[in-house]
């Protein structure tokens, strides 16, 4: 005879039990007042605790100015659009291999501990060689970290000075080899003038018969001005050609030299100094590494200390002839050990070798990528260069010749003065090219050191940040360890935990009894009357359900029951046998049927004795048992003192007759019963009674238990209608429900 639910229940597995927030709200709830002093504990043992493990990491910086012009001293460089390239390029040079590698050969790199177990040491370096901007300036810092500031500084310096040599050195050798190319440009332009002074007297004698530098001519006539400005535009035109020459045979130069040819034959590769050391230290440690090898160490070192044992112990100590035949089998297995090693030497060392050489090949072909892209722009811009220069010649040739026709000899003798100057200019443009990349050789580098790095004298965030961390961790391991334990246990925190379960209706919420109101109707202060109205209200409310239910209209008998201890079902039957005397005005009567924890008769302040225990077991008539209580129509049956075992005095039929035996006059009677999962005879109690309820007290009562006690009340017989979720705030329950004389906060 179930009563309709107070809302559709969800119908889910019991077993289900998802994170919600008003799950999380709850679990912290019952639980932060011993989560948070254990957490602060863990907290601040775990601060003490990373502060102590961990050792302090000193951050040193050196610092470095790269402008986003090009200083000069007397000529300015032009095309300055490529500063933020200019920028990223030195940025990723310094943490590039070719500097590392040069770096890592100082000792203050080399000395690093742990550099020194790394197979890859340029790679470590490379990702903790830090390089960035500062802010929006032309400033940059090179930062290392390390436990040693002393040895932070000396790296950041090696690596510093590593860069500043590699720059200098590269573009020492390139401007040295653009200027060789450019004098051997001016050598053969001088030639060329010379020769042309040559032909211009030939022909000033033929036409003059006189020095041909001191002729002279009248011209301004626009064939000339022509000509003249053909002239300036092919001067400059081939001037800037033999400049970008020069510049792809630098280049050409750079990406042909030669990259550590072996003098063991032609064409075979050697590795540098660094990268041989390098090889012999993953060498040795792949040799520890290899399983045949340490097997066999295990076995020489087994022996040995067999050896020592048999030293201390034999009588003839080292003379022993078991000492002495482990001695020769040590010696052989030292023999058959240092094979293996060579053997596996030779092995390793190839395929280290390789692996370095593969690598350095990665990185040179990087490199070459660069310079051959540079090389195709530099000769995109000499093809274009050369087209116009031989436009410009072919309009030069055609205006020439044209005014040939209409002068003769005298304006021929004029444009070959003419074209003697042009290559005179031509000349003195190399050299003033020469001149300026010898001047600007002086001047200040785009890229400065402003500030060496210096031994820092204060520790970074680093052993902070550590002891931050633990820190958090210490105060959230309690509340975790507290959910995951609350997610386990699945405790019934709100009216939708009940409401899930697909057992039993629920018929709502009780509000919580006032812990000071030990005796129902006993008045206190203002705050625990508030609290107990809102109880009786709530019960009341109950009350109405049960009787106004069509299913229970002939119900007499009901069994409040729960399935642990502290779950308030005697609060609940004892308010709930008040409510229903004061709503029929008929007579009911309460039966403490908790004969082990009885408490009933505490709560209407009346004597233990005589009561249920000593009817059932014939010491008391029923009607000398029953006691009227201050409350007007409630009589209670209190439990007595229990002399035997209540299981045999409620199973061998008395309870079922002593309930016949009930006067008719009780209009209701209310049965408490022990809880289902703790007591036995709480099936025997609640089967004989016309229908029983189910309580749960909130944050206390589990969800697989309120369950299995609905299971195990339907399976033994008895007619469960619904539970209650018990200990609800009184503020809650106010706010849900509406309560007009509560006052509480």
């Amino acid at each position: 005879m179930p009563l309709p639910p107070t809302k559709p229940r969800l119908r889910s597995d019991p077993r289900d039990q998802t994170l919600t927030v008003s799950f999380l709200m709850a679990a912290v709830r019952r639980w932060w007042k011993v989560a948070l002093p254990i957490g602060l504990i863990l907290a601040c043992l775990g601060a003490v605790g990373a502060r102590l493990l961990s050792k302090p990491q000193y951050r040193a910086a050196a610092w470095l100015r790269i402008e986003e012009k090009t200083p000069f001293l007397a000529f300015e460089t032009r095309n300055e659009d490529r500063s933020r390239a200019f920028f990223q390029t030195q940025v990723e040079l310094i943490r590039s291999p070719m500097v590392l590698e040069l770096a890592a050969k100082r000792p203050a790199i080399a000395d690093i501990p742990e550099l020194t177990d790394k197979a890859s040491k340029i790679g470590w370096l490379s990702k903790w060689i830090q390089v960035a901007p500062v802010g929006e300036s032309e400033l940059f810092k090179i930062e290392f970290l390390d436990s040693d500031p002393r040895r932070a500084a000396d790296a950041v310096n090696a690596v510093t000075d590593a860069y500043f040599r590699m720059r200098d050195q590269s573009d020492d050798e390139r401007t040295r080899f653009v200027l060789e190319l450019l004098r051997q440009e001016k050598e053969g332009r001088t030639n060329e003038v010379l020769r042309l002074r040559e032909e211009l007297r030939n022909l000033a004698r033929q036409v003059t018969e006189r020095n041909p530098l001191a002729a002279k001519t009248e011209s301004g006539s626009n064939a000339e001005q022509s000509l003249a400005d053909l002239r300036n535009r092919l001067i400059m035109a081939q001037v800037d050609g033999a400049v970008l020459e020069a510049k792809i045979k630098a280049a050409e130069a750079a990406l042909s030299a030669p990259k550590g040819k072996s003098p063991a034959g032609p064409g075979r590769v050697t590795l540098t100094p660094h990268e041989t050391a390098l090889r012999d230290a993953l060498v040795e440690s792949r040799i520890e590494e290899n399983p045949e090898v340490k097997r066999q160490g295990d076995q020489i070192l087994a022996q040995q200390k067999k050896l020592r044992e048999i030293e201390v112990l034999a009588t003839q100590g080292a003379k022993d002839p078991d000492y002495l035949q482990l001695q020769t089998e040590i010696a052989r297995a030292r023999q058959v050990l240092e094979g293996l090693r060579a053997r596996v030497r030779r092995r390793v060392e190839k395929e280290t070798e390789a692996t370095l050489l593969a690598k350095r090949s990665e990185v040179e072909m990087g490199k070459a990528a660069k310079w051959k892209e540079e090389i195709d722009v530099m000769r995109s811009e000499l093809r274009g260069q050369e087209i116009l220069k031989q436009r410009i010649e072919e309009e030069y040739h055609q205006t020439l010749k044209d005014a040939k026709q209409a002068s003769g000899d005298t304006l021929l003798l004029e444009f070959k003065r003419e074209e003697l100057s042009r290559a005179e200019r031509v000349m003195e443009l190399i050299s003033q090219r020469v001149l300026q990349l010898q001047t600007e050789r002086g001047a200040p580098a785009r890229v400065s050191l402003l500030k060496l790095a210096e031994p820092p004298v204060e520790p970074t965030f680093t052993a902070r940040r550590n002891m931050l961390l633990a820190a958090l961790a210490g105060l959230c391991v309690p509340m975790l360890a507290l959910l995951g334990w609350e997610r386990i246990v699945r405790r019934v925190g709100e009216l939708q935990d009940l409401e899930r379960r697909p057992s039993l209706a629920v018929l709502g919420e009780i509000a919580r009894l006032p812990a000071q109101s030990r005796v129902i109707g006993v008045s206190g202060g203002a705050r625990l009357r508030s609290d107990q109205r809102l109880f009786e209200e709530s019960i009341d409310s109950l009350r109405t359900r049960l009787t106004l239910c069509g299913s229970l209209k002939n119900m007499r008998f009901l069994a409040v029951t729960s399935a642990i201890n502290h779950e308030g079902k005697t609060s609940v039957a004892s308010q709930l046998a008040i409510s229903m005397a004061q709503a029929t005005g008929d007579p009911v009567l309460l039966v403490d049927g908790d004969l082990r924890s009885p408490d009933v008769h505490r709560l209407f302040g009346v004597s233990l004795e005589p009561g249920l225990a000593s009817v059932l077991s014939g010491e008391c008539a029923l009607d000398k048992a029953i006691v009227l209580s201050a409350r007007d129509h409630v009589s209670v049956l209190p439990a007595g003192r229990l002399r035997a075992n209540p299981f045999r005095l409620l199973s061998n039929g008395t309870w079922k007759a002593l309930l016949e035996e009930i006067p008719g006059e009780y209009r209701y009677v209310i049965i408490d019963t022990p809880p289902i999962l703790v007591a036995s005879e709480s099936l025997i109690l609640a089967r004989a009674a016309d229908a029983a309820i189910v309580c749960a007290m909130r944050d206390i009562s589990r969800v697989d238990q309120v369950t299995e006690t609905c299971d195990r009340l339907a399976a033994a017989g008895g007619r469960p209608v619904g539970m209650v979720l018990n200990g609800v705030p009184g503020n809650r329950y106010a706010a849900r429900y509406g309560y007009y004389a509560y006052s509480g906060d």
